[in-house]
């Protein structure tokens, strides 16, 4: 399709020959266009070849261009005439303008601007090419502890501040080298546990999460016959958790504390609250002999609305009977609680499955007030008379109730307290609360002493 120049007579001189075709230019070797050219390529050869090709053809162009770069490239007949000489470059110094290295570092010919900053990366390279004035010295990677063990002097007795000289004296200093449980090994008698744990127990076959109970049981009391005293907790029937129990610190005083769950009223209404309570206890109390308690020392105690369930307990008919009722900020008649109480959002009107008002019938039997009798057991009933969630109100009307049916009862108000009084031994409601018990339960099981024998002090 393109014709090409034909090429000279072969009797002509090799420097003139010009190799140029299209099979050159599209299929041949990359060398192919670096073939040396003579003075005989001229701008006729130029011409020649571009007007093969149509005028506004791209491939006229292409063509144009590669015979211009082969001209530029081609050595040329100087190239053998001249020949570069040879040079060593193994002895020769690199250095660039922007070069990051120290002026001191670089080539003696490289002109390193003054006052111009390299890049950042540059720069942190530079930097830590220094070198700083320690970091020839030697490292020494040895323990600076005596290889032997350091005997200390027995103590022989207290020693008064004026008669003591400290020259000579060696002082032991504790490392991580030594094992940190060297010294519970053997624990000392105020290390002794005082109260056994049993958490996550079960009281149904087909439970929750929530129908569960934890157990605390005085240590070293295997002799069985401990009072129970049963925590319910609070705050209102749609939260909290067994795992809150202010009152743990009872097993230490010789009583065993169950903490028990129940379904919340998310999960279910009144009186499922009640059958869960009544189920953990009697759960309890079948396996007295497991947990080596008192079947007929049960005490139940609650805050809040925990309050309210452990009333409730009291006053029905459990199918295990308890002996003694304690009730914190609890109320006691829901549909005279207030205004507030009344809403259908209220903590109160979620619990029997609606407002208050409404569901009066079943406001009623949830309201411990309405089953007080005769043979109910004692109560202490325990009240902020600053109380603004619960009116303090609702413990005096029990507590006239229960008086008036016959049944021993305590109020105990407490001035100026809030809704969430202090249950710890050294609180007035904690002592109240363990005076109350150990009236009617008995004195708990207390934790015999182990004989302390005399030891003879070194002489």
């Amino acid at each position: 399709m393109y014709a090409a120049r034909p090429a000279p007579a072969s009797d002509a001189p090799e420097e003139d020959t010009v190799y140029f075709s299209t099979a050159c230019i599209w299929a041949g070797p990359a060398h192919d266009l670096m073939t040396p050219l003579g003075p005989a390529m001229t701008f006729v050869d130029f011409a020649y070849s571009a007007a093969s090709f149509p005028r506004h053809s791209p491939l006229r162009l292409v063509t144009s261009s590669l015979v211009v770069l082969a001209c530029i490239a081609s050595p040329g007949p100087w190239a053998a005439e001249n020949p570069a000489p040879d040079r060593d470059w193994s002895t020769v110094q690199l250095a660039w303008r922007d070069d990051p290295r120290a002026t001191a570092d670089t080539p003696f010919e490289a002109e390193v601007p003054a006052g111009r900053r390299g890049t950042r990366r540059a720069q942190r390279r530079a930097m830590s090419r220094r070198r700083m004035p320690l970091d020839d010295l030697p490292v020494d990677v040895q323990s600076s502890l005596p290889q032997t063990p350091i005997q200390l002097p027995a103590m022989q007795s207290v020693i008064p501040r004026s008669q003591a000289s400290l020259q000579g004296v060696v002082i032991p200093v504790e490392t991580t080298l030594a094992s940190p449980f060297a010294a519970l090994s053997s624990p000392t008698p105020s290390a002794v546990q005082k109260v056994i744990a049993h958490r996550d127990q079960a009281y149904v076959e087909q439970q929750t999460s929530q129908q569960r109970f934890d157990i605390f049981l005085p240590a070293q009391c295997g002799g069985g016959g401990l009072p129970l005293v049963v925590w319910i907790h609070g705050n209102t029937w749609r939260d909290g958790s067994r795992a809150d129990c202010p009152i743990a610190w009872m097993a230490e005083e010789g009583y065993a504390v169950a903490s028990i769950g129940y379904r919340l009223s998310d999960t279910a209404v009144f009186p499922a609250q009640l059958d869960d309570c009544r189920a953990a206890i009697a759960e309890i109390a079948g396996n007295c002999d497991v947990w080596g308690i008192d079947p007929k020392r049960i005490a139940v105690v609650g805050a809040a609305a925990g309050g309210h369930l452990a009333s409730l307990v009291g006053l029905s008919t459990p199918t295990a009977r308890v002996a003694a009722v304690c009730a914190i900020a609890a109320p006691s008649h829901l549909t005279t609680l207030g205004p507030e109480h009344d809403r259908p959002a209220s903590p109160a009107s979620l619990l029997i499955g609606g407002p208050l008002p409404e569901f009066r019938e079943a406001a009623q039997r949830a309201s411990p007030l309405a089953h007080v009798s005769a043979d109910d057991p004692p109560f202490l009933l325990v009240h902020g008379d600053g109380d603004q969630t619960i009116p303090v109100a609702q413990s005096v009307r029990l507590d006239a109730a229960l008086r008036a049916a016959g049944v021993e009862s305590s109020l105990l108000v407490l001035e100026g307290g809030g809704h969430k009084p202090m249950l710890d031994r050294s609180s007035p409601a904690g002592r109240a609360l363990l005076e109350f018990l150990d009236n009617t339960l008995g004195p708990g099981v207390r934790r015999e002493e182990p004989a302390r024998e005399a030891v003879a002090s070194p002489r």
